[in-house]
């Protein structure tokens, strides 16, 4: 009980925008002494290893999805969309991973495991790709999070602008 309480607390501190939050933060948030926090996770790297168990649980069935139906266009839009649809869900997740992952062992890992499953999703939904590689490392950056984030934060693109641009820039990509 107690656990899942610090790591709903964790989740719900980066949520609100707190990217870089402390054990303090946390036992507070959570309502619980700063040392019950360390009771039920050896360190901060332990209790990031937690909240990512839960943000991989919001995103593995978008990224495991394998019925892949229609057209080029009609694929290239569902993957799209599913992918926009994550994306905006792990936001904060994922800039708040960005600013541990040069210490963190366990949020490499997680970063390395989430280009994987992206890839062999891509691969699966789009297997024109195998016989342009060059096109499919573009595509791969197209559609990946940093993509995403490039687009929402960078360029300051709706969500629906966002996701617009990178269908066409898929379809054009993809055009014979």
């Amino acid at each position: 009980m107690t656990r899942g309480k610090i790591v709903a607390a964790l989740l719900d501190l980066i949520r609100a925008g707190n990217l870089s939050p402390t054990s303090e933060d946390v036992a507070q948030y959570a309502k619980v002494g700063g040392r019950t926090v360390f009771r039920h996770f050896q360190d901060m790297e332990s209790l990031f290893e937690a909240m990512n168990a839960q943000v991989r649980s919001l995103v593995e069935p978008v990224l495991t999805h394998a019925a892949w139906e229609g057209d080029l266009g009609q694929r290239i839009e569902q993957l799209v969309t599913a992918r926009a649809a994550a994306f905006e869900q792990i936001t904060a997740f994922y800039l708040s991973g960005e600013t541990r992952l040069h210490t963190s062992p366990t949020l490499q890992r997680a970063r390395s495991q989430f280009a994987t499953q992206q890839r062999r999703q891509l691969r699966a939904c789009l297997p024109e790709l195998e016989a342009q590689p060059e096109v499919a490392a573009a595509i791969e950056l197209l559609t990946s999070m940093e993509g995403w984030l490039r687009l929402r934060r960078a360029q300051g693109l709706a969500v629906d602008e966002s996701r617009q641009a990178i269908i066409v820039a898929l379809s054009r990509l993809l055009a014979d």
